[in-house]
């Protein structure tokens, strides 16, 4: 059993938004569970994964992202191959998440993982 720090938390929460598909939706709903999930520590997650390269706002639209490097961290952390195919991401991620039984301590960025990738 794991635990996964704030910041692995907000990280994993970008990831997951970036294998599902891309609406304003689904935008709004990756901040707000951010938002109220980091309440004051918000900001300071958010510059620091930016300042650590994991996460950047896009050239094209300006929507943050996770960028390459934010992917293989959490494809380390998660233990995932890093020959999986982008399509089944969220499958690898529900199975790594039961199987190593990780430990959150933000429920709200839990509870958002946790519906993305299938766990009930």
């Amino acid at each position: 059993m794991g635990i996964l720090n704030l910041k692995e938390q907000a990280l994993l929460a970008y990831y997951t938004y970036n294998f599902l598909e891309e609406t304003a939706a689904s935008m709004q709903e990756l901040e707000d569970a951010l938002k109220n999930g980091l309440q004051n520590e918000y900001t300071k997650t958010v510059e620091e994964l930016k300042r650590e390269g994991l996460v950047n706002n896009s050239q094209d639209d300006g929507k943050e992202r996770t960028t390459n490097e934010g992917i293989l961290y959490m494809d380390n952390t998660l233990l995932i191959n890093s020959d999986a195919t982008e399509r089944n991401k969220l499958a690898y991620v529900k199975d790594s998440l039961l199987i190593n039984e990780l430990v959150f301590s933000n429920h709200t960025l839990k509870e958002y993982i946790h519906k993305h990738v299938g766990i009930d």
